[in-house]
C-alpha cells in the first residue's frame, strides 16, 4: 500500500512538472523582455533618434586646390609651383539660411516621435493579444477539465451498461444513449481543445518559447479586477481614448510632421550661401593674393514650387485621416462600452445561486442514475444541459474578461 502511494505521487510529481504554469504578471514579464516583435521594432526608434543626430551635423566644408602643370615661359617647366611658379587653394562652407537647418532638425525630431508612437502601438497591440489569449486558455481549460471529469464518470457507466447488455439486462438502446452522450462530450472537448492550442500557438508565439505546455494560471486577484464596476461613462472614455491612444496621437503628430515640411520646403526655396577664402601665389591681381569668396545660386526658374504644393497637399490629406482616425475612435470606444455592459449584465446572472448549485445537482443526478432512481432518459437530458451549462458559465467570465480587455485597448487606458 505504501509503494502505491508513493508511486501514486510521484506520477503526480511529473505530471506538474511537464507543465510550466505562469500567472499574468509572469507572462507580461517575458513578453516584454523576449517578444521579437518588440525588439526588431525598437531599433527603428534608434534609428530615428540617429536620423535627428544627422539633421543637425553641418555640411562638410569643400577644399580644393590647383597647381600649374606647365609653364609656357622661357621656363617651360611641368608642375612649376615652386615660388616663381603658380598655385592656389581655396576652402568653402555652404551656409544654409531662411531656416532651413532647424526645419530639418524639428521635421526629423518629429517623425522619430511617430516611429515612438508606432512602437507604442505595436506593444499595444501584441499587449491585448497576450492578454485575451491567456484568459481564453485558462477558462477553455477549466471546461476541458469539467468534461473529462463527466467523461471519466460516463465511461464508467458505460462499461457496466455493456456488460449488462451482454447479459441482457439492459436494452441495447440505453448503452447507445450513452455512447451517443459520450461521443457528444468528446465532440466539446474536441472544439475546445482546437482553440486552447490556436490561442497557445499565440501565446508562446508572443512569448518567443516553444512550449506548448505553458499553462495560464491567474491569481484570485489578477481574476477580481475584472469583476469591479466601471466608474466612467462613454463620453469620458472617448476622450481618454483620443488623449491615451497612440495611433491618435500618432495622427496628430504627422499634422505636425507635415507643417515642419511645408516649412521647410518654403525654407528651401531660399538659395544656400557658399561663404570661403582662397588663396592665389600669382594668378590674381597681385602676388600671394588671398581673397573672401561668396556663392548664391539664382532663384530663377527653380523656387521650389512644386514641392511646396505636395507638401500642403499631404497636409490637407493628413488632416481628413485625423478627423476620420478620431471618428473611428469614438465608435470603437461605444461600441466596446455596450459590449461591456450587456457581457457584465450575463456574467453578474451567471454567478446566482442557481448556477453555483450545479456541481451538487450533478453530483446528485449521477449518484440516483446509479441507484436507478431516474430513467435513463432524464439522466442523458441533464448530462447535456449541465455540460452546456458548465462551458457558458466559463464562456461568460471569459467573454466578460475579454470585453474588460477590449475597453482597456479601446481606450488605452487600464480601466481593469
Amino acid at each position: 500500500m505504501k509503494t502505491f502511494t508513493y508511486l501514486s505521487f510521484l506520477l503526480c510529481t511529473i505530471g506538474m512538472m511537464g507543465q510550466q504554469k505562469l500567472t499574468l504578471q509572469d507572462c507580461e514579464r517575458q513578453f516584454l523582455d523576449k517578444n521579437l516583435m518588440l525588439l526588431a521594432s525598437h531599433y527603428n526608434i534608434d534609428q530615428a533618434q540617429a536620423a535627428v543626430l544627422q539633421s543637425k551635423i553641418w555640411d562638410l566644408p569643400q577644399v580644393g586646390g590647383e597647381v600649374n602643370a606647365w609653364a609656357p615661359n622661357n621656363d617651360q617647366k611641368f608642375f612649376n609651383a615652386g615660388k616663381e611658379g603658380q598655385k592656389a587653394a581655396y576652402i568653402q562652407q555652404v551656409i544654409k539660411i531662411g531656416g532651413q537647418r532647424k526645419n530639418q532638425i524639428e521635421l526629423a525630431k518629429s517623425n522619430a516621435a511617430i516611429t515612438q508612437l508606432d512602437f507604442d502601438q505595436l506593444l499595444r497591440d501584441l499587449k491585448f493579444q497576450l492578454r485575451t489569449a491567456f484568459f481564453a486558455i485558462y477558462f477553455d481549460t477549466q471546461s476541458i477539465a469539467e468534461i473529462d471529469k463527466q467523461r471519466d464518470n460516463l465511461k464508467t457507466l458505460i462499461d457496466a451498461y455493456s456488460l449488462q447488455t451482454q447479459k441482457g439486462n439492459v436494452s441495447l438502446k440505453d448503452l447507445v444513449r450513452l455512447q451517443n452522450l459520450y461521443l457528444s462530450l468528446k465532440s466539446d472537448r474536441n472544439a475546445l481543445m482546437t482553440e486552447i492550442l490556436d490561442n497557445k500557438n499565440v501565446l508562446i508565439t508572443l512569448l518567443n518559447s516553444n512550449d506548448i505546455n505553458l499553462t495560464p494560471a491567474p491569481t484570485p486577484q489578477e481574476l477580481e479586477v475584472y469583476q469591479a464596476g466601471l466608474l466612467y461613462q462613454p463620453e469620458q472614455l472617448q476622450q481618454m481614448a483620443l488623449t491615451n491612444r497612440p495611433d491618435v496621437l500618432r495622427s496628430q503628430k504627422v499634422l505636425e510632421a507635415d507643417n515642419w515640411n511645408i516649412k521647410l520646403q518654403k525654407s528651401l526655396a531660399l538659395p544656400s550661401i557658399t561663404l570661403g577664402a582662397a588663396y592665389d601665389q600669382r594668378g590674381g591681381a597681385f602676388n600671394n593674393q588671398t581673397n573672401l569668396t561668396l556663392g548664391i545660386p539664382l532663384p530663377l526658374w527653380n523656387q521650389n514650387k512644386g514641392n511646396i504644393k505636395i507638401a500642403k497637399f499631404q497636409l490637407d490629406q493628413d488632416k481628413a485621416g485625423n478627423q476620420q482616425k478620431n471618428l473611428e475612435v469614438q465608435n470603437e470606444v461605444t461600441t466596446a462600452y455596450q459590449k461591456y455592459v450587456e457581457l457584465k449584465d450575463s456574467f453578474v446572472s451567471s454567478r446566482s445561486p442557481i448556477a453555483q448549485d450545479l456541481e451538487t445537482v450533478y453530483q446528485g443526478i449521477y449518484t440516483n442514475f446509479k441507484k436507478s432512481n431516474i430513467s435513463i432518459l432524464e439522466f442523458t437530458d441533464f448530462m447535456e444541459s449541465y455540460n452546456s451549462s458548465v462551458i457558458t458559465l466559463n464562456q461568460f467570465h471569459k467573454n466578460l474578461i475579454n470585453a474588460c480587455e477590449t475597453l482597456n485597448y479601446a481606450t488605452a487606458a487600464k480601466l481593469f
